[in-house]
C-alpha cells in the first residue's frame, strides 16, 4: 500500500532521527517519545523530580535533589531553575547540571566549580549572606532537557522545605517524588491541601513521610483565578523540635510557636536612648488619645527612617536593635516595625510585631498548621473601635492604612503570651470609591476641552497616590496610557493633592483632545462617556477549571457636564441603561440640562467574592454589557 505523502515524509524523518540515537542513550531524556497528554498547553514538563529530605538532628538536616525537565519552548525556560541558594548555614554539598539535546544526547554538563557564583538579593539589600550559584545556559534549540542534582546540609530545622509538585502554569508533571526520612524520630506535623483530583500517593510511617505524583497535565492560566497558592497542591512539613541557627525551640501551634518567637527573636530589643524618649515626649504635647498619639509616632519614623532589606543568617528573622534604628536612620520591614513598637511602648500604647505573606495576590498563614513562613512584618494595635495596623517600611502611606499590599489575609501576631492568627482590614467596595466630575467643551471641530477632578478613597486611593511623587513628564504619561481611548489627548495641566488625614486623594486635570468626536456629513458622533470606560475584554474558556475570584470591590461615580457646539442641537438621547447581578450594579443615563448642555451619569458597584467556575460566563457577559454601555454615542444634530 502506497503511503499519503505527508505520512511518507514523517515516516522518513523519524528513521532519520532514531538513526542518531545509539543505545546507550537514556531513553528517558528523548523528547521525542513525550506522551502527548503531558505536551498539551505545556511549555515544560519534569519528567521526574526525586527530594529526599533527610532529618540527622534537631539542628542538621540533608535536602537531596534529582530534577529532570523538558523545556518545549521559550517560555519553559523558568522552569529549567539550573541554580541553588546558599548562606551561611547551608553548605552545598553537591551540585551538577546536564543539558540534553532532544534526542537524549548529551550536549552540556556543569560540575559544581563550573557554576557562576554571585548575590542572591538585590543592590536595594544593605545586609545579606544569601547567595546563589547559577548556570547561565541559553539554549540553542527547543525541545531540550536538563538534569539538575544537588545536595544540601543545613542547621536550620525551623523551615523544612514543603513539597509543591506543580511550581506554576503550563506545566505538566511526569512523577514527583518527596520523601522525609527521619531516622532520629524527631516528632513530624504535616498537612496535605489540595490533593483530591491529584494521582497522588503518600504514606506515613514510623514518623517519616512519602508523597508521589504522576502523570498530571498542565493547567493553563485563567483570568481571575484564585490565588496560585489556592489551587495546587501542596504538602506542609514542620517539626516539633527545631533549631534557628543555634537557638533551639519547641513549638506545635500557632501560640507556642509565636511564644518562641516573641522570646528569642523580638524580646528585649526596644531599648531607646534617653534623648529620643525626650523628643517624643514633646510630640505627645496636645495628642490626648491612643489614635492620635499612635499617628504622630508613625509620622515621627516615617520622617525620621528609611527602608533597606536585611537578610543576614538568623537576621532574616530577627530585626535590629530598636536604639541602632534610631541612631542609623534605617532597616528593613522587621527593624522598622520594631522601632516603632519600642517608640509605642514609650507611651504605653501597646502593639504587636506581625508576620504576613504580603503581596497584591492575598495569601494567608494556614491558620490550622504552625510554621515559620511569610515574607514581610507590619504592626498592630489592638483598638476597641477596630484594630490599627501599620504599614512601618512606607515613607508615604497614611497612620492606619495598608492598602492592597496587606490588606484581608490572616496575619501572625507576636505577643508575649504566645501567637495568635488575625486577620487584617478587609476594605468593603464602598470604602474604595473614586468619584469623578467633569466640565467638558465639545467644539464644531470635533475636539474636546475638559476639566476633570477625581477624588478617590479606600483602595482606589492606593492605586492613584503614588503619581504625586512622579516627575511632571511622568504624570503625563500616567495619564495618557490611563484615558489611552482618547486620541491626540494633550495634558494642559495637572493638580495633585494627598490628603492623609482624612486617606483621600483629589486629581484636578484639564486636557484637550482633537478629532474626539466623528463627524458625519453635518452630525456629530460623541461618546460621553469620556473618563471612565471599561475597555478589557474578558476571555472565553470553553471548559473553565477554576472558581471566579473578584479578590477588591469597588464603587465608581461619574457626573461630567457636557457643552454641545453653537450651531448643533441635541437629538434623541437613549435611555438609561441599568444591569444588576450577583456581581454588581452599573446605571449610566443621559440628560438634557438645556438647549446647549448635556449631564451624563454613571454608577458602577463592583462586588468583592468568590463564585463556581460556571459562574464565570455569567460574569464575563456582564461586564461585556458594561464595555458596551460605555461606548454609548449621542448625535447632535447641525442646525
Amino acid at each position: 500500500m502506497q503511503l499519503p505523502k505527508v505520512q511518507h515524509i514523517l515516516v522518513v524523518i523519524f528513521l532519520c532521527v532514531f538513526s542518531e540515537i545509539n543505545s546507550q542513550e537514556n531513553l528517558e531524556l528523548q523528547s521525542i517519545l513525550l506522551d502527548s497528554t503531558l505536551t498539551k498547553d505545556a511549555n515544560a514538563i519534569v519528567r521526574s523530580e526525586d527530594i529526599v529530605v533527610e532529618i540527622n538532628s534537631i539542628n542538621s538536616v540533608t535536602i537531596r535533589s534529582k530534577r529532570i525537565v523538558t523545556i518545549l519552548n521559550k517560555y519553559g525556560n523558568k522552569y529549567a531553575k539550573s541554580y541553588q541558594g546558599y548562606d551561611s548555614s547551608r553548605n552545598i554539598k553537591k551540585l551538577q547540571l546536564t543539558v540534553y539535546n532532544a534526542l537524549g544526547k548529551e550536549i552540556n554538563k556543569y560540575k559544581k566549580k563550573d557554576f557562576s557564583d554571585r548575590s542572591a538579593v538585590s543592590a536595594g539589600t544593605l545586609f545579606s549572606d544569601d547567595r546563589i550559584k547559577y548556570v547561565d545556559y541559553t539554549p540553542t534549540g527547543y525541545p531540550y532537557s536538563i538534569v539538575f542534582e544537588s545536595e544540601i546540609e543545613s542547621s536550620i530545622t525551623a523551615y523544612i522545605r514543603p513539597w509543591v509538585p506543580i511550581s506554576g502554569y503550563s506545566l505538566s508533571v511526569q512523577k514527583s517524588t518527596f520523601r522525609v526520612l527521619n531516622p532520629t524520630k524527631i516528632p513530624i506535623r504535616n498537612k496535605e491541601e489540595r490533593f483530591n483530583g491529584y494521582n497522588i500517593k503518600m504514606s506515613k510511617e514510623n514518623m517519616e513521610l512519602f508523597y508521589e505524583m504522576s502523570n498530571v497535565p498542565a493547567s493553563s492560566f485563567e483570568v481571575q483565578a484564585p490565588s496560585f497558592y489556592n489551587i495546587f497542591p501542596i504538602a506542609r512539613i514542620a517539626l516539633n523540635d527545631f533549631s534557628l541557627d543555634g537557638i533551639e525551640g519547641s513549638a506545635k501551634d500557632w501560640k507556642s510557636l509565636g511564644k518562641w518567637e516573641y522570646d528569642h527573636l523580638i524580646a528585649g530589643r526596644d531599648q531607646l536612648p534617653e534623648k529620643t524618649l525626650k523628643e517624643v515626649e514633646k510630640l505627645m504635647i496636645g495628642a490626648d488619645t491612643k489614635r492620635e498619639k499612635a499617628k504622630r509616632i508613625y509620622n515621627y519614623v516615617q520622617n525620621k527612617t528609611r527602608y533597606i532589606s536585611v537578610q543576614l543568617g538568623i537576621g532574616g528573622l530577627i530585626p535590629f536593635l530598636a536604639s541602632d534604628v534610631d541612631k542609623w536612620g534605617y532597616g528593613d520591614c522587621k527593624a522598622l516595625t520594631n522601632y516603632t513598637k519600642a517608640l509605642l511602648k514609650s507611651q504605653n500604647i501597646e502593639s504587636y510585631y506581625t508576620e504576613l505573606y504580603a503581596g497584591q495576590e492575598k495569601r494567608d498563614m494556614d491558620d490550622e498548621f504552625a510554621s515559620i513562613e511569610g515574607n514581610h512584618v507590619i504592626l498592630n494595635i489592638p483598638d476597641e473601635e477596630e484594630d490599627i495596623w501599620l504599614e512601618c517600611t512606607s515613607q508615604t502611606a497614611p497612620f492606619n492604612f495598608i492598602g492592597d499590599f496587606t490588606d484581608d489575609r490572616n496575619v501572625l501576631v507576636l505577643k508575649p503570651e504566645g501567637g495568635e492568627i488575625k486577620r487584617t482590614k478587609k476594605y468593603s467596595p464602598e470604602e474604595n470609591t473614586l468619584h469623578t466630575t467633569a466640565t467638558i467643551s465639545l467644539l464644531a471641530d470635533a475636539s474636546i476641552k475638559a476639566e476633570v477632578v477625581s477624588i478617590s478613597k479606600g483602595l482606589q486611593y492606593d492605586w492613584r497616590y503614588l503619581t504625586k511623587l512622579e516627575p511632571i513628564k511622568d504624570q503625563k504619561l500616567y495619564y495618557k496610557e490611563y484615558w489611552d481611548h482618547i486620541n491626540n489627548l494633550n495634558i494642559v495641566s495637572i493638580e495633585l493633592e494627598d490628603d492623609k488625614d482624612s486617606i483621600s486623594y483629589q486629581e484636578h486635570v484639564k486636557i484637550d483632545a482633537r478629532n474626539y468626536a466623528t463627524k458625519v456629513g453635518s452630525r456629530l458622533l460623541i461618546m460621553p462617556n469620556i473618563f471612565n470606560r471599561i475597555t478589557r475584554k474578558m476571555p472565553r474558556y470553553k471548559d473553565r477549571k477554576t472558581p471566579l475570584v473578584i479578590s477588591r470591590g469597588y464603587v465608581d461615580v461619574d457626573e461630567y457636564i457636557i457643552k454641545v457646539p453653537e450651531g448643533y442641537a441635541i437629538n434623541k438621547l437613549p435611555e438609561k441603561k441599568v444591569f444588576e447581578t450577583i456581581f454588581g450594579k452599573y446605571s449610566c443615563s443621559i440628560e438634557k440640562v438645556d438647549e446647549s448642555t448635556l449631564k451624563y451619569s454613571r454608577n458602577l458597584l463592583i462586588k468583592d467574592g468568590e463564585h463556581p467556575k460556571e459562574k464565570y460566563e455569567d460574569y464575563r457577559q456582564f461586564m461585556a454589557k458594561l464595555r458596551t454601555a460605555d461606548k454609548t454615542k449621542i448625535i447632535l444634530k447641525q442646525l
